[in-house]
């Protein structure tokens, strides 16, 4: 763990690169999730759980994961 200016922040909790979405979650399988913009299941893209953290708490709705996969997916 580092610390910062709010405390302390895991290492590995967003990488260079990395971008923080909010998305809602439509569907989840054990190796990924189904998430989209808004709520209409039919834009929903699959996004792997490897490379894609969750948010804790009132966060749960905030996704991270590398820019190349957001531009992939279609949310940047």
């Amino acid at each position: 763990m580092t610390r910062d200016l709010f405390g302390e922040v895991p290492v590995d909790a967003a990488r260079p690169g990395d971008v923080s979405l909010s998305l809602v979650l439509h569907d989840e399988r054990p190796a990924a999730w189904l998430l989209a913009e808004g709520i209409d299941r039919r834009d929903a893209k699959w996004a792997p759980k490897s490379e894609v953290k969750r948010g804790e708490g009132r966060d749960e709705n905030v996704w991270t994961m590398p820019r190349w996969l957001a531009r992939d997916r279609g949310w940047l």
